[in-house]
């Protein structure tokens, strides 16, 4: 059931767009991006803001090559076309949300989301008031706040949603991101907070909550309206949990995380079936931790002093892209496990 909450809450797609912006700039169809799942322990340079400032990625390392395609679609090709009919796209990130959003002459308005977790569909419809994304045109220091009211579908359970988005285009200036610098680059930011009641079968029944949503998008001006770069934290206050954890992309390709550092103290990690669907075996040195991650860098599940071989039951992980990753003393090595 916390999944379920927490998947809920995790909406991580948002596209808003650059500096000087008008209706002609936004998105539309065939646009997109090939994002790389970066370490999502990066800092959120939240302080470093203004006209000509440098945001400093050039250590940033990902997570084993591991990519998610974004595309924007026409919405009307979507099979949940009918509970979006005021969106002309929707954004498709691949194992994260499809955004349905319309371009109008003075903004981007958002009309919810669509995004699955445990194999299930759960939908977030704007239906009552729809969200705004972008006030058209927008530059460096322009802000507002919107309000939004809706309904939502989780694993068939009603859902009611309102809160309020705060966005910013706080910075301007050079982003270095691994090896490759954007000097022509504009930040924006949002922050969003949204209560939301589910009503879920017993014994749970009413489920109450506040989700805080911060993402840093970075716009490269010269060159594409996607971001080239997108930092994304969720932190949940619920009846029934409190958690959170942070998104890290990059449009550019970075050195997979820990390279070269200590993989001489680790000789040996081995996971077998690969692909798996049931019990997947570890076998490693005798390490301090190992800990198993799934796509975005949120950590499933933690074991200490694991054994020189581990059975670990992954019957009950969605499918999907998981990282396994070993720790002893100052040394990592990390593993890729597809799950099935």
């Amino acid at each position: 059931m916390k999944k379920i909450i927490l998947g809920l809450f995790s909406l991580s797609a948002f596209s808003l767009m650059a500096q000087t912006y008008t209706v002609n700039d936004t998105l539309s169809a065939g646009q997109s991006q090939l994002y790389w799942t970066a370490d999502s322990n990066a800092v959120n340079m939240d302080a470093v803001n203004g006209a000509g400032v440098t945001w400093d990625y050039s250590t940033l390392q990902g997570y084993d090559g591991i990519s998610n395609p974004d595309t924007v679609k026409n919405a009307v090709d979507s099979p949940d076309y009918g509970d979006y009919p005021d969106a002309i796209f929707h954004d498709d990130l691949s194992d994260g949300a499809s955004v349905y959003f319309t371009n109008y002459v003075d903004s981007v308005m958002c009309y919810g989301y669509v995004f699955t977790i445990d194999g299930n569909t759960v939908k977030i419809m704007h239906d009552v008031d729809p969200l705004k994304l972008m006030n058209l045109p927008m530059n460096l220091n322009d802000s507002f706040t919107d309000s939004t009211y809706g309904n939502a579908d989780v694993y068939g359970s009603a859902a009611t949603t309102a809160g309020d988005a705060n966005v910013i285009a706080d910075g301007t200036g050079t982003l270095n991101l691994g090896a490759t610098t954007f000097t022509n680059v504009i930040r924006i930011k949002l922050v969003e907070t949204i209560e939301t009641t589910v009503t879920l079968p017993p014994p749970i029944n009413t489920v109450s909550g506040t989700v805080t949503r911060t993402v840093y998008s970075y716009y490269d001006l010269a060159n594409q309206k996607l971001p080239v770069f997108i930092h994304a934290t969720i932190d949940v206050a619920s009846s029934l949990f409190n958690g959170g954890y942070t998104a890290v992309y990059s449009s550019v390709q970075l050195p997979p995380l820990n390279a070269g550092i200590g993989d001489e103290a680790i000789e040996t990690l081995e996971v077998y079936p690969n692909p798996a669907t049931d019990v997947v075996s570890i076998t490693s040195d005798m390490a301090d931790e190992l800990v198993i991650m799934n796509a975005v860098g949120q950590v499933i599940q933690t074991i200490t002093k694991p054994q020189s071989i581990e059975q670990v039951d992954v019957s009950k992980f969605e499918t999907g892209i998981y990282f396994i990753q070993v720790k002893k003393g100052n040394a990592t090595k990390t593993r890729k496990l597809i799950i099935r």
